[in-house]
């Protein structure tokens, strides 16, 4: 494809970005989409420019949730001096605590995910290879060593508390009355109870 004019390397990149994340915090809570047109018309480019930089509106949402993937892996380095500490269980317990705090704030960005999860029926090859693969493989080696659980177990069991944790973040507070019995914040209290009673059984099952 010819490099249109105003494609203008990393600036404009991010640019549209940026604009595609204004465009998605905006949009109906329920669709997670954004529309290319009015991505260009925020960032300022032509739709040639977007094209240019994302073939396709997949690969422009992938890009969306970069920012949100960074913000992840510096969760995970905040969480390594759990692993060292004397009391495993608390570790693990506070790990699961903080992940799921992370997961609320992260709502909309886990819509994303799940949406393009859904699309394409497996995580984007390349989250999968550069992503998941290193952050199953280093948080396998740390939380494994603490339950005693062998390798595989312990990233089948990583991917397990994932699974729950991002299904339970994303609950609306209409959900969250009917299964808990409340909603709001009093609400999220009992679930991120819930999801550290269910790390430690899963990470000590005797």
């Amino acid at each position: 494809m010819v490099r249109p004019k105003d494609a203008c390397s990393e600036e404009t990149w991010n640019r549209i970005v940026a604009a595609a994340r204004q465009e998605l915090i905006e949009s109906d809570a329920c669709e997670v989409d954004v529309s290319v047109r009015q991505v260009a018309t925020r960032a300022g480019v032509s739709l040639g420019t977007i094209h240019y930089y994302f073939p396709t509106k997949e690969s422009l949402l992938e890009a969306c949730l970069d920012t949100y993937y960074a913000r992840f892996g510096a969760l995970v380095v905040e969480l390594a001096p759990l692993t060292t500490q004397p009391d495993a269980r608390l570790g693990i317990e506070q790990a699961a605590r903080r992940i799921y705090g992370f997961a609320v704030s992260e709502r909309h960005s886990l819509k994303l995910r799940a949406r393009l999860n859904a699309e394409l029926g497996q995580l984007e090859p390349q989250r999968a290879r550069h992503v998941r693969g290193p952050m199953l493989d280093a948080f396998a080696s740390l939380l494994g060593n603490m339950g005693g659980l062998g390798v595989a177990e312990a990233r089948l069991t990583i991917q397990t508390m994932t699974g729950l944790i991002m299904h339970l973040a994303l609950l609306a507070d209409a959900d969250l009355e009917q299964i808990a019995g409340v909603g709001g914040e009093a609400g999220r209290r009992l679930v991120e109870d819930h999801v550290a009673r269910v790390a430690l059984r899963l990470w000590f099952p005797s």
